[in-house]
């Protein structure tokens, strides 16, 4: 859209990663990416790579490679894998300082994604069920400041339409990653064109079909992302 182009190279060589997140800023871009027990943030304003580790690594991020951390209030927020479903990380990009969030969420959360307005708030949207299948989903928005910030819940998905959307997903829930997009709260699943959205505004939800442009076969999966131009951001 600038008509310019940057290449940036790996901070290390050969080099992998697990979870790759954008952060959009009025002066700039950052890249935020994880490797094992490493984190490597890149600043477009200074064109280099900081590299750190994290405080506890035994912190393992979400095991869902469609899902990215979350950019709110400054800072990051990953969902956990190996401390249970309702888990939640929150990563200082600038320190490099990895700290739980306290949970008041149920217990018998099935899986966890997290998406934000930009700026004002943050959302989780969670399964409910036992023996790790989901019967309902429900939708919480953080509330608070400091370590009064606590989970209020929202909504709770229809009964007819989270029958559909966990027929879709058949309890894979690592196909399941959700993003804002314009006032909505889209949720997808990786095998399915079909994207379940809810409107904050108006407090409904609904079901956006697949494009018409698709074969009604069709073996690859699907990746949704939302795409606003911010012609203020320095390549």
């Amino acid at each position: 859209m600038t008509k310019s182009l940057r290449k940036i190279d790996f901070p290390t060589f050969p080099f992998s990663f697990e979870h790759l997140t954008f952060v959009s800023a009025p002066l700039g871009y950052k890249i935020f990416i994880t490797s094992n027990a490493t984190a490597f943030l890149y600043d477009s304003r200074f064109h280099s790579w900081r590299r750190f580790r994290f405080d506890s690594p035994d912190f393992i991020l979400s095991d869902s490679s469609y899902q990215e951390g979350v950019y709110f209030d400054g800072s990051l927020y990953f969902t956990v894998s190996n401390r249970g479903p309702s888990s939640i990380v929150c990563l200082d990009p600038e320190s490099g300082k990895l700290e739980p969030q306290v949970s008041d969420l149920p217990q018998n959360i099935t899986f966890t994604r997290l998406a934000n307005d930009g700026e004002r708030k943050l959302y989780l949207v969670g399964g409910i069920g036992t023996n790790g299948i989901s019967r309902a989903m429900k939708l919480w928005e953080l509330s608070g400041e400091g370590k009064r910030k606590r989970w209020v819940e929202v909504e709770s998905l229809p009964e007819l339409m989270c029958r559909k959307f966990m027929s879709v997903c058949y309890h894979n829930y690592e196909h399941v990653y959700c993003f804002w997009h314009q006032g909505m709260i889209c949720i997808c699943c990786y095998t399915w064109p079909e994207i379940l959205y809810y409107k904050v505004r108006r407090r409904t939800w609904h079901w956006l079909p697949k494009c018409p442009s698709l074969p009604e076969k069709w073996s690859c999966g699907f990746r949704w992302f939302s795409f606003l131009p911010e012609f203020s951001a320095v390549v």
